[in-house]
């Protein structure tokens, strides 16, 4: 009776421990339906010992967001009669909120070893996991913040030589760790042979000295490029006389030293640009002083004693007049070549009558046609037909172009000027000779500066050109937003062609300087045209998506044959929508692409690919590149049109510069 009485007592303590603990204690039959829990699990959970006797707790503790790989785990464990120690948990409350459990779970077996009962202690330990989440996500903010700034931790252990490096170290390095043994000499192995044993020094300085460690050098990574890194340290320890740290952070500031190198070398770039023009104008000065006094002594003798002079003399005379005017020649289309590539030369855009200008060039070259016995013709045309231009710069391109067609044609030959629209929103200006013709491949050269075709014919007419006048005729016209293209065949004669953009006598006078620099007054006005860039190596895909646009003249369409002109053509235009094709012959079309989205200016303009290749790789590698849409050739005129109309009236559009 004691006995019983005795453990009757114990019990009660027990049940007077499990009311009062601020643990959740329940106790479930052999076959996990719960038979007893304490005040404090009511507490906690909202849910009675009433609503909660004879169930299963994960029939209505377990919800969403509670993980069914710990559940089937506890599950496992409690059938083979193992006891559960600090096992945790979500789980939820009555109000449907979740909460954190540490559970302790002891199986209670009979003298058969039959399992009649489980008993769990369970401990809330919502804020401690909330606290571990919580420095689980300042951490990832800012291992993600050390990733983002390139920013890494090293910690040099002196007593054992040991490193122990962040993550992002290895970044640096282009390895992971494991592949570089982690000590001072596998890592200062990467050191740039030029930084080498200045950075020892100031590093074993810092260490000796206890002084505060910075400094910028370069590292090569496993992969073999070149890292730019600032490291700053300083050391802790050595107060108890056996371990001390130097810790260092380092930050990959590759990035800014070459935009700092790039910076640099457009300095010096523009201020070799700014001596070249300053020589080149005190040559310019120099050289037209005395070649002034040449020619007018030349003439001046000539006049004077033309008719006392030996025949021999009299030519030679001539050939001192003819090699003066041929080096002012040069002088002066050097010094217009320099300026025009410097972008320096002002343009006073405005609406240009152009068959008013082209009679009155005509008139200016007709003393070099009848020496030469050349017919000039100027074919009829609207006579209101305007081009944005500079009527000064327009006036000394086509006096180039005429000239040439001039001294190059065949005695008794012709020339022909044509002026018409294009139908992408143009003025094409054209002049046809009936000369010889250019080779095909001198037509590849004929605008680089000082180059000439130096055929049967051109001999004889070659030391009165300084091989300068097309690439200036070029440059003039790229500044005024057009071209100068050439079409030519041998035997045949050549035909050169000057485009502009149309103007109009209402549209207000241009800025004063080339649009490629500066944009035009009103661009809302110009974007709201929709000007699209077709860089297609392919003349008839060129003429076909003319002849698409021939009924929409809102749309104004510039063609390109290569990537080169076609990215040049980009920066003048600034177009609404570019067109290119995959397969150019200069570059492909994702390097044109790539080339775009580096453009401080341009990397916005949608670019789409137009492709004969409909390969689904070669699609998808395209838009990765960077490309909005891919159209595959062919395509129809209406899927064209339709897309076009679709892609220029996004809002974006009109609004990104």
């Amino acid at each position: 009776m004691e006995g019983e009485a005795a453990r009757g007592e114990y019990l009660r303590h027990l049940e007077l421990v499990a009311q009062n603990t601020s643990n959740m204690v329940v106790v479930t039959n052999g076959n996990r339906e719960i038979e007893w829990v304490n005040p404090a699990y009511t507490k906690v959970t909202g849910w009675s010992l009433d609503e909660v006797r004879g169930k299963n707790p994960k029939a209505f503790l377990h919800g969403p967001r509670t993980s069914l790989t710990a559940a089937s785990r506890l599950g496992a464990s409690l059938r083979k009669g193992q006891a559960v120690t600090d096992f945790e948990m979500l789980n939820y409350k009555k109000s449907g909120e979740p909460y954190w459990v540490s559970l302790n779970i002891q199986p209670v077996a009979n003298d058969a070893g039959e399992i009649t009962q489980y008993v769990a202690i369970e401990s809330d330990i919502t804020q401690r996991k909330r606290a571990e989440q919580e420095a689980a996500r300042v951490l990832h903010q800012l291992a993600e913040a050390q990733r983002l700034a390139k920013l890494g931790l090293m910690e040099h252990d002196l007593s054992t030589g040991e490193l122990r490096c962040s993550p992002e170290i290895y970044r640096i390095l282009d390895t992971r760790p494991g592949e570089i043994k982690p000590d001072y000499d596998a890592v200062m192995a990467h050191l740039h042979p030029d930084d080498d044993v200045a950075v020892r020094s100031s590093y074993e300085r810092a260490i000796n000295g206890g002084d505060l460690y910075e400094a910028e050098f370069r590292l090569i990574s496993k992969t073999g490029r070149v890292k730019w890194v600032h490291a700053r340290g300083a050391l802790e320890g050595w107060d108890d006389g056996r371990r001390a740290l130097f810790r260092v952070v380092i930050q990959d500031i590759t990035e800014r030293k070459d935009a700092e190198q790039l910076q640099r070398d457009k300095e010096l770039l523009e201020q070799a640009s700014r001596t070249q023009m300053e020589v080149l104008s005190r040559i310019s000065h120099e050289l037209r002083t005395p070649l002034h006094a040449v020619l007018g002594f030349a003439e001046n003798l000539d006049r004077a004693e033309g008719a006392r002079i030996s025949e021999r003399s009299r030519g030679q005379l001539s050939h001192i007049r003819e090699s003066a005017k041929h080096l002012l020649l040069l002088v002066n289309d050097i010094l217009d070549l320099t300026r025009l590539h410097g972008g320096v030369v002002p343009f006073d855009l405005q609406a240009v009558e152009v068959q008013s200008l082209a009679h009155d060039v005509i008139a200016m070259v007709e003393p070099l046609a009848a020496v030469r016995g050349v017919t000039l013709r100027l074919l009829p045309a609207s006579p209101a037909l305007y081009a944005q231009a500079d009527g000064q710069r327009l006036k000394q391109v086509l006096i180039n172009l005429l000239s040439n067609a001039i001294k190059y044609n065949r005695p008794g030959g012709q020339v022909d000027i044509r002026l018409r629209d294009i139908e992408a929103g143009g003025v094409c200006i054209a002049v046809a000779d009936t000369g010889i013709g250019i080779a095909e491949a001198d037509q590849v050269r004929l605008f680089e500066p000082f180059y000439r075709v130096l055929g049967e014919s051109q001999l004889q007419v070659s030391h009165e050109s300084s091989g300068l006048g097309l690439a200036i005729a070029r440059s003039l016209a790229q500044g005024m937003g057009g071209d100068v293209t050439v079409e030519s065949r041998l035997g045949e004669g050549s035909t050169f062609s000057l485009t502009l953009r149309r103007g109009s006598p209402s549209e207000p006078r241009g800025s004063g300087v080339t649009p490629a620099v500066v944009p035009s007054e009103n661009p809302g006005a110009d974007r709201a045209r929709g000007t699209v860039l077709y860089i297609e190596d392919n003349e008839l895909n060129c003429l076909l998506l003319e002849s698409y646009l021939a009924q929409h003249p809102s749309i104004v369409l510039h063609c390109c044959t290569t990537g080169v002109a076609g990215l040049a053509r980009a920066r003048q235009i600034r177009p609404s929508l570019i067109l290119v094709d995959m397969g150019l012959p200069d570059m492909s079309g994702a390097e044109v692409m790539q080339t775009l989205l580096n453009d401080p200016v341009l990397h916005r303009v949608p670019c789409v690919a137009f492709s004969a290749d409909s390969d689904e790789d070669a699609i998808e590698a395209a838009i990765r590149s960077g490309f909005r849409e891919y159209w595959p050739k062919p395509m129809s005129r209406q899927a064209v049109l339709e897309a076009l109309e679709r892609l220029l009236a996004d809002e974006p559009l009109k609004s990104r510069f």
